[in-house]
């Protein structure tokens, strides 16, 4: 199996969802839930972060468990005026990231466009249209990451950015936290083909939002279907439009991670998409 064989009935597990323990536990966490494939933040697994773990080894245990890496999160490229230097957030370094997507057969690297208020398209554009270059120098791909609190901040303008690039090997990733939280809605995928969305992450909301969204941003996304969103709307949508992005689940919950370990949280979060999945069936 390669990357490029996931389809929207496929599940991808974020390592980040798992507070990105050892890979080994990555690994295991994914086969006992089903899932084809997992997405990693890199910082945690470059060889030399974790004793005794090589790409060799990450290698091998991907294939002989029948998984893919999907993609890796995230290269970080500033827009506009004022560039202080990276690092912006808290992102490896971009030549790390690269390396150990290609090591790993990854299909995309996720890009998260920063900078001083929202962009207009055409400069988005160019620094995205860059990132995929130099992606594509290691065989990759890169699909773009929107916010509100990016320069890049709804489904509509991230459609524009895309197709300004003018490239086919870049798309839109869809984060249902970050629709959910505005600009926009999940209704605003009607209106794009679903080649451009590359990428979906799910989790799910509290009805009310919470006093301190960075922190639950990080720390407090609730489980698919725990929450507010419509996501069975979500995913109908999507299938109208033939994405045809598998779905990584994205959830930060500590304290169930703590009760559940990996595997159980792992399971509970794919049993909870799947049971979506049947639901957006009927």
């Amino acid at each position: 199996m390669d990357a490029q064989t996931l389809g929207p009935s496929d599940l991808v597990l974020s390592s980040g969802a798992l507070s990105n323990p050892p890979f080994a536990d990555v690994v295991a966490a994914a086969v006992a839930g089903g899932y084809k494939g997992i997405s990693l933040w890199p910082g945690a697994y470059t060889p030399g972060r974790r004793p005794g773990v090589s790409y060799r080894d990450m290698r091998s245990m991907l294939a002989d468990n029948g998984l893919v890496l999907w993609d890796v999160d995230a290269v970080v490229a500033w827009v506009g005026p004022d560039d202080p230097g990276p690092p912006y957030l808290e992102e490896s370094p971009e030549a790390v990231l690269f390396e150990l997507a290609a090591e790993l057969s990854s299909r995309y690297v996720n890009v998260l466009l920063h900078g001083r208020g929202e962009a207009p398209v055409d400069a988005a554009a160019a620094v995205l249209s860059g990132v995929c270059e130099r992606a594509a120098a290691h065989g990759l791909r890169a699909h773009m990451e929107f916010s509100r609190n990016r320069v890049v901040r709804a489904i509509p303008a991230a459609a524009e950015v895309v197709r300004a690039t003018g490239r086919d090997d870049t798309g839109l990733l869809v984060d249902a936290w970050h629709v959910h939280f505005g600009p926009g809605s999940f209704a605003d995928l009607a209106d794009i083909p679903g080649t451009l969305v590359t990428g979906v992450q799910l989790n799910d909301a509290p009805s009310e939002p919470p006093v301190d969204l960075a922190f639950a941003t990080r720390h407090q996304r609730l489980v698919p279907g725990e929450g507010a969103m419509d996501l069975v709307g979500l995913l109908r949508t999507l299938g109208r439009i033939g994405c045809q992005a598998p779905l990584t689940v994205e959830v930060f919950d500590a304290d169930r991670l703590e009760r559940l370990g990996c595997r159980g949280f792992a399971r509970l979060l794919a049993d909870s998409v799947r049971g979506l999945q049947r639901r957006a069936a009927e």
